[in-house]
């Protein structure tokens, strides 16, 4: 039940308390948008609901993923001037419906 609450949580604020600024959108843009906003190789696609089961892992694991890499991702998403607050911040602005 725990987990439960816990995932429906994520799935209803995370989107909403999402990084949106320039930035953000020029960082997105630049490094993340040619696979997530395709949905190339498996990567969830943005402003959609394919981010929901990812979003159940929680925030700190998918920034930890982002930075180390996962499935076809690469380490920082090629993104060398980005920490893990932009990460974070990216995650938030992708994960979010439209």
């Amino acid at each position: 039940m725990r987990k439960t609450l816990t995932a429906l949580l994520l799935v209803t604020v995370l989107p909403a308390a999402h990084a949106d600024d320039d930035y953000t959108h020029e960082l997105y843009e630049l490094y993340c948008q040619a696979c997530h906003g395709a949905a190339v190789s498996g990567a969830p696609r943005s402003f959609s609901r394919d981010w929901q089961p990812w979003l159940k892992k929680g925030l700190p694991q998918m920034v930890e993923n982002a930075i180390r890499g996962t499935g076809n991702m690469p380490a920082m998403g090629t993104c060398n001037e980005c920490g893990p607050q932009e990460l974070e911040d990216l995650i938030r602005y992708m994960s979010r419906e439209q």
